[in-house]
């Protein structure tokens, strides 16, 4: 798979995938100064390859891999979870974010869409890092373990 080799319609239909205002991040950061609230930064580690692949993609053998068939070059390997530089892995990543937080308990702001909020807790998403809002650092800590 080669991002720029996908066809529309064939290997995906949407790759629209929101990002936080910076108005956002700017008001709640002042107001966590203000207030003396904890504010954690987070990043998710190969977040693309996280989430489940939406439709059958296929892979030419990548040169130096072989298969117990060989390593002829009409074999292809399925994929399994998305690759980065596929055109719409930024919004599955997030589809698959949004509705982990949802079950989390999360209510995603009517405002702004990247903007996440549970009790005292506030979780704002940019690409595939955010920032955790609390005014309690205990609460942080149980967040960023339930993720």
């Amino acid at each position: 798979v080669q991002g720029g080799m996908q066809t529309y319609g064939l290997n995906y239909t949407e790759t629209y995938a929101p990002v936080v205002t910076w108005f956002s991040i700017r008001l709640l950061l002042i107001i966590a100064i203000m207030q003396n609230w904890t504010v954690r930064q987070v990043d998710f580690v190969m977040a693309y390859t996280q989430a489940p692949i939406e439709q059958d993609m296929y892979m030419k053998l990548p040169p130096g891999v072989s298969t117990a068939f060989g390593d002829k070059k009409d074999y292809v390997l399925k994929l399994q979870q998305n690759l980065y530089g596929q055109k719409q892995a930024g919004r599955v990543w997030n589809q698959f974010l949004v509705n982990k937080l949802r079950a989390l308990g999360f209510e995603q702001s009517k405002v702004d869409e990247c903007v996440f909020y549970r009790g005292t807790t506030i979780f704002i998403v940019y690409v595939d890092d955010g920032l955790v809002f609390d005014t309690s650092g205990k609460n942080l800590d149980d967040f960023i373990q339930e993720l």
